[in-house]
């Protein structure tokens, strides 16, 4: 990288304008995204199987999105730690340290951005409130496996980060 002039700063993202070279020597221009916070997510099913998903309404597009509990990592917190918070704000439950398993990391806009997201699966999760945060979660809903992918065949799942979770997970069993 040649230079970098900062485009616009946030609270939470910066877009920044950098002069890079390619490997083959030319100079070009690119705009990327860089993320204050690392996000998490997780998948989260009961004793019976069933994943919980929470319903969230997206403003930037307009579209009512069923989901997975997720947030971005507070700079106090482990992703881990943002995790258990997470699934007890969003949809009212807890799990044991045991129980909840980490499946990496990934990219969701690599290219474009140094977004990264966290990826947990939590079994054997318990409701433990019906107190949830209802500035941001609509409806919790508790689903088979097989609603899941209907729910993404008809494309009430377009969240990219429920899809990858849902992927690591029928990709780690």
């Amino acid at each position: 990288m040649k230079s970098t002039v900062q485009g616009f700063k946030g609270n939470w993202i910066d877009l920044n304008v950098q002069q890079i070279e390619l490997p083959d020597g030319k100079m070009i221009e690119f705009e990327a995204l860089h993320y204050h916070r690392a996000g998490a997510g997780v998948i989260a099913e009961d004793a019976d199987g069933r994943i919980v998903l929470v319903k969230n309404y997206r403003y930037i597009n307009d579209y009512y999105s069923w989901e997975t509990p997720a947030g971005t990592v507070p700079p106090d917190q482990t992703h881990r730690e943002c995790i258990i918070e997470e699934l007890k704000e969003e949809a009212g439950c807890a799990v044991t340290d045991e129980d909840l398993k980490y499946l990496g990391e990934y990219f969701p806009s690599i290219g474009s951005s140094d977004q990264l997201f966290h990826c947990y699966h939590a079994k054997n999760v318990k409701k433990i409130t019906d107190k949830i945060d209802t500035n941001e979660i609509l409806q919790v809903g508790w689903f088979t496996r097989s609603e899941v992918l209907d729910l993404i065949r008809t494309g009430e799942i377009k969240d990219g980060f429920a899809l990858a979770l849902i992927l690591k997970v029928i990709l780690s069993e």
